[in-house]
């Protein structure tokens, strides 16, 4: 008989109650959920969740690894942090040069000598010659989640290192043909979408510099990439699905208008299957932050952080990414060998690791009385669910046994200690309760009280199915 654990006297977050109940383990699975004490444990690692919630590892679908570094530091150093916040697995936005077949596998192979956690990879669509090879992404990398940037409309070559004719021009009708030769091949088949209208945005963008050359807050990148934008451009992408009977997922949403126009379309008119997600950021942060929280979209108002808030107690958002990108102060400020000193010639992303977690315990269930249940949900089942992983996202027999074990008492300050792979957080100084004393990944004890115990490397590739 292999290793057994039993978790024991944990408040049990399933999908619909939180139930005291005993969990046991074995062979990397849930092999059972019983009544407290039904097991006796005698055989068994005992882990004593007296006084925890038992809580599905969280799952981020939205990272951006070896953008800015490496994927080896990535990986080694990203995941780390992901361990001690309870994330158990990532879905990482691959958008490499070159061929995809190869650079991928190159990808995987690092990622599993690396990575703390199980990790799948999505697929960036910038070539003409991708169109051609979907199916075999699908069966032969395992992949069936794909990104469509519209932000990168007709400029996708210079950032893929292809030449232009090559290169999808990343407008409606690419779009409408994307989403049309993944329903043919799979309906389960997944389009991220980033909405943003370039037709806009690139002009408001051009009058904002003009009119404040020597800008150093982000409230001008709001006014460059206001609310609109990602709305109007949300719901062109709905009325297109819903042409196509398609199955799209908006990346980081950040706008109490994108919302609304989600739910006056899908309550009115046949949309397909769409999926809304937001980020920590669109939450917890507004144009007030400073440089560091440069991104896309951009941060807006107060008024959409709480919309948003409501949107997940709603259910209408029914995920969490981070929108991981690993970058250190110096790389983000730094434009052409010089230092940049200025909004325009600063790049946008930052590092949010391990934060979905804390966060959404801290100042949704705590402070906005959204249940655990609904929280477990958003940061885990709903992921699981929308991108194909079928043994991931819940407290079930037979799925993984990745879990948090959270102690909604715990205050934890984001410091440098809790930065992860980078050298500043745009969380800085911010103070969240409710952090998981023990964050297990397929049965395997990766972190107790914030102390990493697991090695790097043990992660491992998600491949995917139809």
């Amino acid at each position: 008989m292999g290793k057994r654990t039993l978790i024991k006297n944990g408040m049990v977050v399933l999908r619909d109650e939180v139930k005291k109940a005993d969990i046991l383990i074995e062979a990397e699975k849930i092999a059972s959920i019983s009544e407290p004490g039904a097991i006796d444990g005698a055989d068994c690692e005992v882990i004593d969740a007296s006084g925890l919630y038992v809580m599905p590892g969280a799952i981020d679908p939205h990272q951006h690894l070896g953008l800015y570094n490496s994927f080896e530091e990535s990986y080694r150093y990203s995941t780390e942090r992901e361990v001690i916040g309870g994330t158990t697995s990532i879905v990482e936005y691959h958008r490499g040069k070159g061929n995809y077949f190869d650079t991928v596998s190159d990808e995987i192979k690092i990622g599993e000598e690396n990575s703390y956690i199980d990790f799948g990879i999505s697929l960036g669509l910038c070539a003409k010659k991708h169109m051609g090879e979907l199916e075999d992404y699908v069966r032969n990398l395992g992949i069936t989640s794909f990104k469509f940037f519209f932000d990168k409309q007709d400029i996708a070559h210079t950032f893929y290192g292809i030449q232009k004719e090559e290169a999808l021009t990343l407008d409606k009708a690419d779009l409408y043909y994307i989403i049309k030769k993944l329903h043919s091949i799979d309906p389960k088949l997944l389009l991220c979408i980033h909405c943003e209208d370039p037709d806009m945005f690139r002009a408001f963008l051009k009058e904002q510099q003009e009119l404040h050359p020597n800008a150093t807050g982000i409230e001008e990148w709001d006014a460059g990439r206001p609310d609109f934008v990602e709305s109007n451009c949300v719901a062109g992408a709905m009325l297109i699905n819903g042409e196509l009977d398609g199955n799209i997922y908006i990346v980081h949403t950040s706008a109490k208008k994108s919302l609304d126009v989600y739910k006056a379309l899908s309550e009115n008119i046949e949309c397909g299957k769409v999926t809304i997600e937001t980020c920590p950021q669109y939450l917890l942060l507004d144009k007030t932050a400073g440089m560091d929280a440069k991104v896309n979209p951009a941060l807006h108002t107060k008024e959409d952080n709480e919309a948003l808030w409501e949107g997940i107690r709603e259910g209408i958002v029914k995920t969490i990414g981070t929108d991981n990108v690993p970058v250190t102060r110096a790389q983000k400020y730094t434009r052409n060998g010089a230092h940049a000193d200025n909004l325009w010639d600063v790049w946008v992303g930052f590092s949010g690791q391990g934060i979905a977690l804390p966060a959404l315990i801290s100042e949704g269930h705590l402070k906005r009385k959204i249940p655990l249940t609904t929280i477990a949900k958003v940061l885990s089942t709903n992921a699981a669910e929308v991108f194909n992983l079928p043994d991931k996202g819940s407290i079930e027999v037979g799925k993984d046994a990745d879990l948090a074990l959270v102690d909604l008492e715990w205050e934890r300050t984001i410091t440098p200690e809790l930065y992860g792979c980078s050298d500043f957080s745009i969380y800085d100084g911010m103070t969240f309760k409710g952090w998981p004393r023990y964050t297990l990944s397929r049965g395997e004890v990766l972190q107790k009280d914030g102390v990493v115990l697991a090695k790097p490397g043990r992660g491992r590739y998600l491949k995917r199915t139809i």
